[in-house]
């Protein structure tokens, strides 16, 4: 069994990180050596280090506290918890989100088909005030699930994947896509490409840098649908303004350009503009002209070798498109056409307990 160190950064956010440890006692199928969790405070004053104290009572936990500075930021104190961390999978997660049981035997899943990948999974958004009791007895989980018809609680990603599909080589630039809400990373990737990048501070886009240069190494980057975590609305002591959003965001941005001007092959004439309003659609939509299209549909585990064969024997058609939808959603198809890698025919999967209504679509993705 792997090792997993999973990474957590917090400010001044004690009441929510409370909640986040807590659920983290719950994964199946874990002993207390095969998961540890490594805390790094950006200097919170509230008392966050007694408030959690003795809440891991599954795994061990390390905190690391660093006094505020003009170095401070997210990545640095992301980078202090990777220093820490003795597992083969870095598992970077917010202070704010709440994992679902089956989170650490979800990435397991994919490091037992590849280990050279990072694995990026996506957030449900709550409007309401998480009460610790609701983590404790697991309840809130059976009353925040995946709701399709619900725009207001979908992580953004969501709707991209109901277009380009929960295929990360039907789209470009998927690197995109892995935020540090809830994503895992080999350490070995991080040993060879280096730490997140400090220069990078404040708020937006201050992990794709990473991203990118771990695409830029060969790492497959994949999506699991089931890996969902649930993000708790908070109030900061360092609430951002959004003007002071907006230009941190811009110069980020613009550091990033700077540093990997070939990133994109076309860069937007306003890029702050172009990823704050989201209008990203089509920069992840492939260029391929469709010729034809064929449906597959897995409606039960005795299908799915007569499934893989037909997706294998039209990898190289340029000009086809390849829709599989999947109504089991308990076999290895997800990852499996993941690893395939880049094929000249487009094959998009459609994970059917996934799926968005036409009018959270309609308001929702440009």
């Amino acid at each position: 069994m792997r090792k997993y160190s999973i990474v957590i950064v917090t400010y001044q956010m004690r009441e929510t990180l409370r909640n986040t440890l807590e659920a983290l006692n719950h994964m199946e199928g874990f002993r207390r050596d095969e998961y540890e969790v490594i805390v790094s405070d950006d200097g919170s004053t509230d008392g966050t280090q007694e408030y959690v104290r003795g809440i891991n009572r599954n795994y061990e936990m390390k905190y690391i506290f660093t006094e505020r500075s003009k170095l401070s930021c997210r990545n640095r104190a992301r980078n202090l918890g990777i220093k820490e961390a003795g597992g083969e999978i870095i598992i970077c997660m917010d202070g704010d989100v709440l994992a679902k049981k089956n989170l650490l035997s979800e990435f397991d899943r994919c490091y037992s088909l590849d280990s050279n990948i990072v694995v990026a999974g996506a957030r449900i958004m709550l409007e309401q005030d998480v009460e610790y009791e609701a983590v404790h007895d697991q309840s809130i989980f059976m009353k925040h699930r995946f709701d399709g018809s619900n725009n207001d609680s979908l992580d953004d990603r969501y709707r991209k994947y109901n277009v380009l599909s929960y295929n990360s080589n039907a789209m470009k630039h998927s690197w995109l896509m892995a935020h540090t809400n809830i994503v895992s990373i080999p350490k070995k990737y991080i040993n060879k490409v280096g730490l997140f990048s400090e220069e990078i501070k404040g708020w937006g886009f201050d992990e794709s840098e990473l991203m990118y240069r771990l695409f830029k190494e060969g790492a497959k980057f994949i999506i699991n649908h089931k890996i969902e975590v649930l993000h708790q609305p908070h109030n900061e002591i360092r609430d951002t303004p959004e003007s002071v959003k907006v230009n941190e965001f811009t110069n980020n941005i613009s550091l990033f350009f700077m540093k990997h001007p070939d990133a994109l092959i076309e860069l937007p004439a306003n890029l702050a503009d172009y990823f704050m309003n989201d209008q990203m659609l089509k920069l992840f939509s492939p260029a391929h002209a469709i010729l034809r299209r064929i449906e597959l549909n897995l409606k039960n585990t005795e299908e799915l070798q007569e499934i893989k064969q037909v997706i294998i024997k039209c990898l190289n058609e340029e000009g086809l498109e390849l829709d599989v939808y999947d109504d089991v959603e308990t076999t290895d198809l997800d990852i499996w056409i993941q690893l395939l890698g880049e094929t000249k025919s487009i094959i998009k999967y459609f994970p059917m307990s996934k799926r968005i209504t036409s009018n959270v679509l309609a308001g929702g993705e440009k």
